[in-house]
């Protein structure tokens, strides 16, 4: 099963780069916001569901979350597709192909938490993922449909649909990563309560920062700030986690995700800051160019390629609360 994700998220890597190549040479009419998007169901969830099955070589996804992986790259080529349309009810029910693929995690998910994936940390990560997912693809369909959900307008709708497929599906795969390595270094225990801490700021920081976006400017301020001190904080123990991991390519794709996280969080601290007075000092589109870039490029990809090539060189790590 890990080979075939892996050969998923390759092919998907040669698409992706096919759609950029496409784009910069004005043959297609795709923003980079699109791209970024794109790249999270071609390339970025294969190699999340990649990295936990590395991770749970028991067995732990049930049958369901393996219907879902055999279906995955049809269901991101659906959404490619959707994007060659204008918006409006083709482009939206092509975009629902991807809701049909998330809603199958979302019952891997509750099959989880029937098995107690609550009952221990390291197996809400998953969990918490794959909730998260398809609420992301709801918001793609809205943005395919041409809606303006809860008043909404683009670009905020498709980058809704981003939020959730990278801080919501990727981060807490990520650290899932390093809290094993970590855990596995270290007698300390101050740190085990410091990593939880993290990982708990990394698990509901997504859902805060949409809700604050619902319920105003003051708790998307603080949302923001929880979730990029949460972030930061797991970039910090990529860099602790090194100590661990031998092989030197992913020695340098996770200190490049750790750099990469600080610098996107940091402008998303200062846009959360300057949206309250409403005077912000990085603007939406500076945003979704240097924050987006960073995040998905930097952290994302580097990160989950790197911890995927680090697990290989790790023993397994079972039972960790």
């Amino acid at each position: 099963m890990r080979t075939k994700i892996s050969l998923t998220a390759l092919a998907g890597g040669i698409i992706w780069l096919g759609l950029l190549a496409a784009s910069r040479a004005t043959r297609l009419e795709l923003e980079w916001i699109d791209l970024l998007f794109l790249l999270a169901p071609l390339v970025i969830v294969p190699l999340g569901l990649g990295l936990t099955s590395q991770i749970e070589t028991g067995g732990v996804a049930s049958r369901v979350e393996r219907i879902a992986i055999r279906i995955q790259l049809p269901c991101a080529l659906a959404v490619v597709a959707s994007f060659f349309f204008a918006r409006g009810t083709l482009s939206a029910i092509l975009a629902g192909m991807w809701l049909a693929f998330c809603g199958l995690l979302t019952l891997g998910a509750v099959v989880r938490i029937y098995k107690g994936a609550f009952r221990k940390l390291d197996s809400s990560f998953p969990a918490f993922a794959f909730l998260y997912l398809p609420v992301g693809a709801v918001w793609l369909i809205g943005s395919r449909f041409g809606l303006t959900p809860l008043g909404f307008q683009e670009p905020i709708v498709l980058l809704t649909a981003v939020h959730f497929h990278y801080a919501g599906f990727a981060a807490p795969i990520l650290a899932r990563s390093s809290r094993l390595a970590l855990m596995r270094s270290t007698p300390s225990s101050a740190r085990p309560v410091l990593l939880n801490l993290v990982a708990a700021g990394v698990l509901v920081g997504p859902a805060l920062l949409a809700a604050g976006f619902v319920i105003g400017p003051r708790v998307k301020l603080t949302a923001a700030v929880v979730l990029a001190f949460s972030e930061i904080s797991l970039a910090l123990s990529f860099l602790f986690a090194l100590k661990q991991v031998t092989n030197f390519a992913s020695k340098i794709l996770i200190a490049l995700a750790s750099v990469s996280v600080v610098f996107a969080m940091v402008l998303a601290a200062l846009w959360a800051i300057g949206e309250y007075p409403l005077q912000p000092f990085v603007h939406l589109a500076g945003m979704a160019r240097l924050h987006g870039t960073a995040n998905a490029l930097g952290f994302t990809l580097c990160g989950l390629i790197g911890w995927a090539q680090a697990q290989k060189c790790l023993v397994r790590l079972g039972g960790n609360s």
